[in-house]
């Protein structure tokens, strides 16, 4: 790094974006940390768990089967290898997304060091490096970072940013032909993320035209996109539930504009909260942040056309802006029918971050020479962007007690088998199917379902335990809920806590008055007027979970588990 780029008094500049880079990275793993949850979630019950259960039944056209419109081909193999070799936690699928983002940041990194074509970089040229790593990991993208499903919807846009970087190198150099066929591989590869992966081959034949790179190359680009377009659309069915482009445009044409701009401008509708404070001004300013991306790019486009293999890199990241320009419109065709307000979802931020990263980068040598021109004022802007980035990253460390309650209170349903809407609709959008999944995995011990407590827990009902003599817990049986549609099971609630060890169960085994198991519950439910007679320490000690139904005005014994108690509660007759 080149010292004396600046004077030594601004490196306390230098100080403060390494400190936001490291804020904004610290908080982002804090937050995943927070919202961990083994339980699959929404799509995870077909695309995750019912593909692992189909290839263990050695279904091998699993692996490229559709999932909604997408060949998830590359994601597929992270499932596998998360319930195969991992235990199905989960844990290894999120810190893949968070390692993800991380390969990001390293290949705009990358770009910024061939962007500003100096020998080393200077400190300015770090500190927009620090300022690109803190935008990067926002937390606006936390479906995409806490989420273990989403590895592929990183995948889809990181994969064709290398693809067009790696042909931007592949123009001239020694070894030119290697990184043309390291483009070639990350082009391919592309195909197996999202069904917008497919525009990055063609994209790369166009723009190795343009860069008159040679007919063979064009040739090689252009088999890859026909061959890999005709094995994709091999079987291909549109799926029912979603619009199409060309209904958008016929039905709705200013719907799907205004879909895109917002879906182009959505970093900077959380940046300006929301429209918490003044709802008509977020959304113009997110508007106009859509269409400046897209303007600035137009006119980088035209004024690039007239010598377009002078500036190979720009004109790679411009590409990268069509691509993700591509797919906030192809996503728009198949989601305005869910409403424009859609395009503001927490997973489609990632892509729009990227593009926006672009943009830096392109912009980043006319920056560094204005800095030398002017001073350290010229990044003050950016200063002032991290400062409203900090508040948003800072909700990382909200607590997630209540939903990580709701999932595991859904996973005993599961594996209970127990129809339960209340709370399997919390984890999946068709209930039929998360019990059939679940059963499948049960029977195998997979996922969820091969852990504690969950693991066989619907076949020790009815099995006799052992009673020992155990801490009297404190507590009671506030509710005994029927379920619409569920003749086997009630639904139970109370509050269960050890005054002694400030302690609660996690699980909960509810005995008849013979010794045998005839319900499970689980802890964590928040209980603030609990807590408020017996300290903080028993906030969480609310259960939820389920019994067999015949027990009223029985008396039972709650045996708590991790760490033990137990308590006597009596069935109330209904």
């Amino acid at each position: 790094m080149d010292k004396k780029a600046l004077p030594l008094k601004e490196t306390a500049l230098l100080l403060a974006f390494g400190t936001l880079a490291i804020l904004m990275i610290g908080l982002a793993i804090i937050g995943g940390l927070q919202a961990y949850s083994p339980v699959p979630f929404w799509d995870m019950w077909d695309g995750y768990l019912g593909f692992f259960l189909n290839v263990a039944d050695r279904d091998a056209g699993a692996w490229w089967f559709q999932h909604n419109e997408h060949r998830i081909f590359l994601a597929r193999l992270l499932f596998w290898a998360d319930i195969k070799w991992f235990g199905g936690a989960s844990w290894f699928l999120i810190a893949t997304n968070y390692l993800l983002v991380g390969v990001n940041v390293l290949v705009f990194w990358r770009m910024l060091r061939d962007a500003a074509a100096t020998k080393a970089p200077a400190i300015a040229e770090v500190l927009l490096g620090l300022a690109l790593t803190a935008w990067l990991f926002l937390w606006i993208q936390k479906e995409n970072l806490t989420w273990a499903f989403q590895s592929q919807f990183i995948l889809a846009q990181l994969l064709p940013l290398c693809a067009l970087y790696w042909l931007h190198k592949s123009v001239a150099g020694t070894y030119a032909n290697r990184q043309f066929l390291v483009a070639c591989g990350f082009g391919l590869a592309s195909v197996g993320t999202m069904a917008n992966g497919m525009l990055a081959l063609p994209l790369m034949m166009v723009y190795s035209l343009i860069t008159r790179q040679g007919a063979a190359r064009v040739c090689v680009l252009a088999s890859l996109s026909a061959v890999s377009l005709y094995f994709y659309l091999q079987g291909y069915k549109t799926p029912g539930h979603h619009g199409s482009l060309t209904q958008a445009l016929k039905e709705n044409p200013l719907g799907l504009v205004k879909y895109v701009l917002l879906y182009l401008g959505s970093p900077f509708y959380y940046l300006l909260g929301k429209g918490a404070y003044a709802w008509n001004l977020t959304f113009g300013l997110t508007y106009l942040s859509g269409f400046s991306l897209i303007g600035c790019s137009a006119w980088l486009a035209v004024k690039l056309s007239r010598q377009p293999c002078k500036a190979t890199l720009t004109l790679a990241l411009l590409f990268f802006i069509l691509y993700i320009g591509g797919t906030a419109v192809g996503t728009a065709g198949g989601r305005l029918i869910f409403g424009e307000e859609q395009a503001l979802s927490s997973r489609y931020t990632t892509p729009v971050l990227m593009a926006w990263s672009a943009l830096f980068v392109i912009f980043s040598p006319a920056i560094l020479s204005a800095i030398k021109k002017r001073g350290i004022k010229i990044l003050l802007p950016v200063a002032a962007l991290g400062m409203l980035m900090i508040p948003l990253q800072l909700q990382a460390l909200h607590p997630q007690d209540d939903i990580k309650f709701t999932k595991k209170i859904a996973a005993l349903a599961l594996a209970l088998q127990v129809k339960d809407p209340l709370h399997i609709k919390n984890v999946s959008p068709n209930i039929e199917n998360a019990l059939a999944f679940a059963a499948r995995a049960s029977s195998k011990n997979i996922s969820i379902f091969g852990m504690y407590p969950y693991l066989d827990a619907r076949e020790q009902l009815g099995m006799a335990v052992q009673q020992p003599k155990l801490p009297v817990c404190l507590g009671g049986l506030d509710a005994v809920d029927s379920i619409t549609g569920e003749d086997r099971f009630v639904r139970i609630h109370g509050w269960m806590f050890n005054p002694k060890d400030k302690t609660y169960p996690n699980v909960i085994r509810v005995l008849s008055d013979q010794g045998k198991i005839i319900g499970y519950a689980l802890t964590g439910q928040s209980k603030p007027e609990i807590a408020g007679t017996l300290g903080s320490a028993a906030l969480l000690s609310g259960y939820q979970g389920y019994l067999l139904k015949g027990q009223t005005g029985t008396s039972l014994t709650l045996l708590g588990e991790s760490p033990p108690c137990q308590m006597q509660v009596i069935i109330p007759k209904q």
